[in-house]
C-alpha cells in the first residue's frame, strides 16, 4: 500500500516506460525507413535500367538511319531518379582512321522527355540552309568541316563544288566528301557509277516527295525574295553506312536500314512519328522494302589523288568536303 502512494517511484516508472516506448518507436521507424529506402532503391534501379534500355535502343536505331558517315564511339550512363543521362561520343572512319567528331548527351526517364540535346553547340554550324549561306563554311564543335547535301530536283543558283579544292590540298591528307547526284539511282546503279579506287562509305536515301515544295519562301509584296532549307546538312540526312561499327565492310547494310526503320515505328519514343514518316515516304502504302530505296548521294573517302577521279563526272551534281585529317 505504501508503494501505491510513492509518487517519486511512480514518476520514475512512468519515465522509464516513456523512454522504452520512444526508443521502440525510433527503432521501428528506423527499420521501416531502411526497408523503404532499400525497396525504393531496388525499384528505382530496376525502372531506370528499363528506361535506359528503351532509350538506348531507340538511340542506336536512330543512328542506324541518320547522320552521314557517323558512328557511336562510346557511351557513359549516369542513372538518376526514375531516369538519367547517357553521354556519348561520335566518331567517323576516314580511310580506316578513327576521328572523334562529337560529344553529346541523351536524357531519358519519367521526369524528362527522350530528347537528344547537344553537349556542345558550335556557333559555326548554325545556319538557315539558304543558298547565300554557302558563302560560309560550317564547322562542328571540334572545328571540323561539315558536309552538305543537295537535292537532285532543285535548280540551284549556287551549290558546292569542293572537288575543285583538291589541288590546294596537302598530298598527305585524307578526307571524306559528300557527293550529291543529278537524280535518284538504285543502290547497285550508284555503286557502279563511282570509281573503284574511291572508298564509298555511306549512301544518302531519298526521304521526301519530289513534287512537294522543299524550299521555304520569304515573300515581299507577292514576290519571292529569299528561300531557305534548300539543302541538307550531314546531321539531317537519312541513309545507311556500308561499314559496320568496327569500320569493316557491313553485311546487308540496306536490309539493316529497312529493319531499323521498321523497328523504330514500333518503339515508344519521341522519334516514333519520324520513323512512321520515313516508312511511308520511302516505302509507300504497300510497306517498306530494300527495292524502294532511292539513292540521292554518297559519302566517299580518300586522298587527293584518288578523289581527283571524281572530277568532271556528269552524274555528280555537287560535292562537299567534310573531315580532313592526317593519314597517321
Amino acid at each position: 500500500m505504501d508503494n501505491l502512494f510513492n509518487t517519486e517511484k511512480m514518476t520514475k516508472t512512468m519515465k522509464k516506460a516513456q523512454r522504452c516506448a520512444t526508443w521502440k518507436t525510433i527503432f521501428i521507424t528506423f527499420c521501416v525507413l531502411i526497408v523503404t529506402l532499400s525497396v525504393g532503391k531496388i525499384a528505382n534501379d530496376a525502372i531506370t535500367r528499363f528506361l535506359q534500355s528503351q532509350a538506348q535502343n531507340s538511340f542506336y536505331t536512330l543512328h542506324q538511319v541518320k547522320g552521314a558517315n557517323e558512328f557511336i564511339g562510346s557511351i557513359r550512363n549516369y542513372p538518376g531518379i526514375l531516369g538519367g543521362e547517357m553521354h556519348y561520343k561520335t566518331i567517323k572512319y576516314i580511310e580506316g582512321k578513327v576521328v572523334l567528331t562529337g560529344d553529346d548527351a541523351l536524357g531519358y526517364g519519367f521526369l524528362r522527355d527522350e530528347v537528344l540535346y547537344d553537349g556542345a553547340v558550335s556557333v559555326l554550324s548554325i545556319g538557315s540552309n539558304r543558298e547565300e549561306d554557302l558563302n560560309s563554311q560550317r564547322y562542328n564543335e571540334f572545328g571540323q568541316r561539315e558536309m552538305l547535301f543537295f537535292y537532285p530536283f532543285i535548280n540551284y543558283q549556287k551549290k558546292r563544288n569542293d572537288l575543285a579544292l583538291l589541288p590546294e590540298m596537302d598530298d598527305h591528307k585524307i578526307m571524306e566528301v559528300a557527293l550529291s547526284f543529278d537524280k535518284g539511282y538504285s543502290m547497285q546503279e550508284a555503286l557502279a557509277k563511282l570509281p573503284k579506287d574511291v572508298n564509298t562509305t555511306w549512301l544518302w536515301v531519298k526521304d521526301v516527295n519530289e513534287t512537294d515544295d522543299h524550299t521555304g519562301k520569304i515573300e515581299e509584296n507577292g514576290e519571292v525574295v529569299d528561300s531557305y532549307n534548300v539543302f541538307r546538312s550531314e546531321q539531317d540526312v537519312y541513309g545507311f553506312s556500308l561499314l559496320n561499327a568496327n569500320g569493316d565492310v557491313a553485311e546487308n547494310p540496306a536490309e539493316q536500314f529497312v529493319r531499323a526503320i521498321s523497328s523504330g515505328t514500333r518503339q515508344k519514343s519521341s522519334f516514333q512519328d519520324e520513323y512512321k514518316r520515313l516508312e511511308k515516304e520511302i516505302g509507300g502504302a504497300d510497306g517498306l522494302s530494300v527495292n524502294d530505296l532511292v539513292i540521292y548521294g554518297a559519302v566517299v573517302t580518300g586522298n587527293k589523288k584518288t578523289l581527283a577521279n571524281l572530277q568532271n563526272l556528269d552524274f555528280i551534281k555537287a560535292s562537299s568536303i567534310g573531315v580532313i585529317t592526317d593519314k597517321y
